[in-house]
Parts: C-alpha cells; structure tokens; sequence
C-alpha cells in the first residue's frame, strides 16, 4: 500500500504527532531502555504557533505518514525568516523526525517538507532542527548505550541510514563531551582561576534569583553577541529568550549559573549549567504535571548525579583570556560538594577546536556525536 501523507492542523492532530513516537520506542527493548519521552505539555507549546515567539518570525508545517491505515511517522518543516536574514541563505529545517524502520516512509515524509519548503522559496533543506538551533538539533550517530540528557535528542541507530538514503549528506557535526569530576584537579583548575582573576581584575558571583528578569537581560546580550560567529547561529529575540528564560527558571539551581564581572562590575562572561532532569523525567512517560507524576518526578529528582552546561558565553574583548577557567572550576567545585560528579558539555561544534581543548584540559571525553544533515531540494 503507497503512503499516505496528511498534514496537522488541529491541536488533537498536534497531540497524536507528539504521541508517535512511543511507537517507535517503547516497542523496541534497546530503545525503550534509554529514551526518555518529551514532555507532552511542553512539546504541545513548542508546536503551538500561535503562542511560541520562534513563530514571531518563522513558519511551521507538520506532516504525518500513514501506511496500511496507522501511522508511520512524523516530520515537521519550518522556514525561519530571521536564519535567512542573517546568514544571506535560503536554507529551510525539518525537525521532530519519528520513523519506523521504513525507507518508503521517510522518503515520503522527507518529499513532503522539500515541497513545502520549495513553495517557501528555500533552496535547502537541513535538519534534525527541533525547532531552532536554540532548541534541540542533531541527529545522534554514537553513543546509544546512555539515555540523553536533559534538551538533548535521541534517536534509533537506522535513522541515519533513513536521512542518507534519502539523499541527504553531513552537513555539520556536533559532539557532547562527558567529564568525570572525581578526576578533574580540582586544586590546579583553582589556581589558573585565581591567577586569571587576580590578573584581569575579575570576579565570579553565582545569579540573583530575586532580580531574574535583570540577570537574564545580561545573559541574552552577552549570549547573542559571544554566539553571533558560531555556525548556523541566530540571534534571539528579546521575547524568545525571555519565553525559554522563563521556562526553565523551575528547575534551575542558581549555583549553576555564573556570572564574571571586570573591575567595575561589567559583566564580561557567564555560564548556564542545568541538572539534568531527564533522570527523573524518564520515569513520568511524558506527563510530570499529572498528580501521580509528579510525585515521581520530585522521588527520582532527589539523585541527579550530573549537570548538562548549555552555554558558556564570554565578550569577544575577553576570549582567549583564561574566563572559562574560572567558571569551569565553580561548576565542578561546587558539583563536587554536593554529589554531582558528572558533567556533560553539549552540545559542541566537533569544528569548534578551542573549545574541544578546553573539554579535553577538564578531562572531558566526546562520548556522543550527532549530526545535521543538508540537501539541495530539487
């Protein structure tokens, strides 16, 4: 039977295309052992266009494949009016990829984006981009025997197979670097520190929860001028960094969060570390907020054992000075005093060689790899 592609257009449609994916997953023992279901609610917010500020200034269609009379996965295609503005492109993303082991599925889920993104006048197509590249992207390719942490993806191995049989080639790849704080020397990581704060004139303070709109401001100019450079990077809007901003301000720890200040109390660099909650969320299947995953959620939160650091941001005047030094040695200072004794540094350009060397410096080992893939549409 030849497949079937219908787009969704309601917010039950949107639910199911959410939903899919426990099919490919909890069906299959290897995977289920390591995948952790997305957060329904936030996941319905993220594909919602009428209230997620990325759709301020982009657009969304979602597509879902049918065979034999049932589902048989899902991608969505997305123009970003602002990525193109920037980079002087015509590149268009797909996303939120879900598949059985079928290559006449994908390839129809895969047409249906290019022609919707062709009739948007995109030349290129590029993804796993779920939705931004301020969101979850990249499709892994090594390191499926540990589950994701937390704003990570995962994925079954045949996926690539399904992407390159589809035509598409590498485009960028990115890796997540694991570092075992026991054996960080945490007394030598103290005194490049100190050497590079006494030599700066710095200082290192952790948030001011109680002034989080003001503290978030920094970070959003510092973030967006530090990341300008980077590849596939787009600035975000004052009102999509204070969205995401505003969204993970529950699970923050203000000890993760720091800020390094010069002599007159400029902030010149900062740091964004998480817990990583995907330890707890793995056991609530997708719903933390009903009463009874909740209750799960706050049982398995109380042994987080690692941190995911998101972003580190550093003025471009002050890069190459010794600043992540600093920070790098609170993180895993304070983790060790209170039983995190992992990291995960992600997502990193595998290009990016400067900050490979400061991973490799903390005895950091790339231990997943994704990839972002691209094609030409026809």
């Amino acid at each position: 039977m030849s497949v079937e592609i219908r787009q969704v257009r309601t917010k039950a449609e949107r639910k199911a295309f959410i939903k899919f994916a426990w099919n490919v997953y909890r069906k299959d023992p290897q995977l289920k052992k390591n995948w952790v279901p997305p957060v329904i609610s936030d996941y319905m917010k993220t594909l919602d266009t009428e209230t997620f500020p990325l759709y301020e200034h982009a657009e969304l269609a979602m597509f879902t494949a049918w065979k034999d009379g049932a589902m048989a996965g899902t991608i969505a295609a997305l123009e970003n009016s602002r990525h193109n503005e920037v980079h002087q492109d015509r590149v268009g993303f797909w996303g939120f990829f879900e598949c059985y082991n079928d290559q006449e599925v994908a390839n129809a889920l895969f047409a249906a984006a290019a022609v919707w993104l062709k009739k948007k006048g995109l030349d290129t197509m590029r993804g796993p981009v779920s939705p931004s590249m301020n969101d979850q992207c990249g499709m892994l390719t090594k390191g499926y025997d540990s589950p994701p942490v937390f704003l990570m993806l995962y994925n079954p191995p045949y996926y690539n197979d399904l992407v390159i049989n589809a035509g598409h080639h590498v485009g960028q790849e990115l890796l997540a670097w694991y570092i075992d704080q026991k054996i960080i020397d945490i007394g030598r990581l103290r005194k490049i520190s100190q050497h590079v704060m006494k030599r700066e004139g710095l200082s290192i303070r952790i948030i001011d929860m109680k002034n989080f709109d003001a503290e978030i401001a920094k970070v959003r100019d510092i973030y967006n001028s530090a990341w300008e450079k980077n590849w596939g990077f787009v600035p975000m809007t004052d009102r999509e960094f204070d969205f995401m901003a505003k969204s993970l301000k529950p699970i923050a720890n203000p000890h993760y969060i720091y800020f390094v200040e010069d002599a007159e109390g400029r902030t010149i660099g900062f740091s964004l570390s998480l817990p990583d909650i995907n330890q707890a969320l793995r056991h609530v299947n997708g719903n933390p907020f009903t009463p009874w995953g909740f209750l799960k959620y706050l049982w398995y939160s109380r042994n987080i054992s690692l941190v995911r650091t998101i972003v580190m941001g550093v003025l471009p005047e002050y890069r190459n000075k010794g600043i992540d030094s600093i920070l790098n040695t609170h993180i895993a200072d304070y983790g060790g005093q209170h039983g995190l004794f992992a990291s995960e540094m992600s997502w990193v350009l595998k290009s990016n060689e400067a900050m490979s060397k400061l991973a490799k410096v903390i005895g950091g080992k790339p231990y997943k790899e994704y990839v972002i893939y691209e094609k030409k549409i026809a």
